[in-house]
């Protein structure tokens, strides 16, 4: 299995991680939550009292089609490490990318179409985001032209905070950031998906068009979304598949929120991690049915199903993932509109609920 390797840099910084091995027990740490009053429920513990569902069972045969997505060398992007064949960044009019290539023997080349790409060095180039908004990409290349990794950019059309984009309405974001957290600053910009592209790769197993909030059918449409929340849902594929689960992707029922969608379904959480872009609620649908695969093997979709995914992030993705990447975990049962689900976001700090 590939390293994990992880970096930050500044508070632009595309953030990228390569899968993770599986460890036997979750670690423990303190719990706090922006999306729930609620005290966090023993999930954990109580799940660490029983057999390991997938374990204790005989495991699926690997699907020998599924392939996580690497190439066999490292890209890094302004400090950040990914050996994914693709990863989107988003960035602003005129920003600059800093990109360089190691690991694998011979001279490597890069070449965006659009943008100003200039060497810096050995292996190194600075790339400059054009002027106009839109999906940019930067390709690099080992020596002899086998293997390509795609940065896939998103150039954001920028938000003043007025309210909408165009006629597409967004809602209010609040003034000021929750506690003094950046992470909480209304989003400067947002991507423009019309029907053109909105089967956009993002990374190896998912596509633009998963992450759009709902309540809307005209274009186009914009949605906020962040490159740690595609980190944490492709080292949970990867997870999945090494436990004997192989997909194509994750269901996302609910990715991008507007303040104004989320406030109309009567989600009373003004600082929803949905709005910012680095949540998603999921589960397995290997069988495209619409709802959470039958995991344990009951019967039924249920809870059960989805604390199988819920463990999967608590014992491998929390424990080897850098901080950055810490977040909320959340279980949510079947009701008449829908099945069982996992929330998971990237907000920095370890929330259960």
């Amino acid at each position: 299995m590939l390293k994990n390797l992880v970096g930050v840099t500044g508070a632009a910084a595309l953030l990228v991680g390569v899968c993770l091995p599986l460890p036997s027990s979750a670690t423990g740490s303190s719990a706090t939550t922006a999306e729930s009053v609620q005290p966090a429920p023993s999930v954990a513990s109580d799940a660490g009292n029983k057999p390991d569902v997938i374990a204790s069972r005989e495991k699926l045969h690997l699907n020998p089609t599924f392939d996580a997505g690497h190439v066999p060398f490292s890209i890094r992007i302004n400090g950040i490490d990914t050996s994914w064949t693709t990863m989107s960044a988003f960035v602003m009019p005129n920003q600059t990318l800093e990109l360089s290539a190691s690991g694998g023997a011979g001279a490597f080349s890069a070449e965006a179409a659009t943008g100003t790409l200039a060497a810096t060095g050995a292996a190194t180039w600075k790339w400059t985001a054009p002027a106009q908004s839109g999906s940019q990409q930067i390709r690099v290349r080992n020596a002899d032209g086998s293997k390509t990794a795609v940065v896939e950019v998103f150039v954001l059309t920028p938000y003043d905070g007025n309210g909408s984009v165009g006629s597409y309405k967004i809602g209010e974001y609040k003034a000021e950031a929750k506690d003094g957290n950046p992470a909480y600053n209304r989003p400067v910009g947002f991507v423009e998906v019309t029907a053109q592209n909105i089967d956009t790769r993002l990374s190896p197993h998912f596509r633009l068009g998963q992450f759009l909030c709902k309540g809307s059918d005209q274009f186009p449409k914009y949605v906020a979304l962040q490159t740690a929340l595609l980190v944490k849902l492709e080292n949970l594929m990867e997870a999945l598949a090494d436990r004997g689960l192989p997909a194509e992707t994750l269901h996302v029922m609910s990715g991008y929120r507007t303040p104004a969608y989320n406030a109309g379904i009567g989600n009373e959480t003004t600082y929803s991690r949905h709005t910012y872009g680095d949540a998603a609620d999921v589960f397995l649908d290997r069988d495209g049915d619409g709802k959470m695969d039958d995991l344990d093997h009951d019967g039924a979709s249920t809870k059960e199903d989805a604390r199988i995914l819920y463990q999967l992030v608590e014992d491998t993705l929390d424990p080897k993932l850098p901080g950055e990447f810490a977040g909320g975990l959340a279980i949510y049962s079947p009701t008449p509109s829908h099945g069982p689900f996992v929330h998971i976001d990237t907000r920095g700090k370890r929330a259960r609920w």
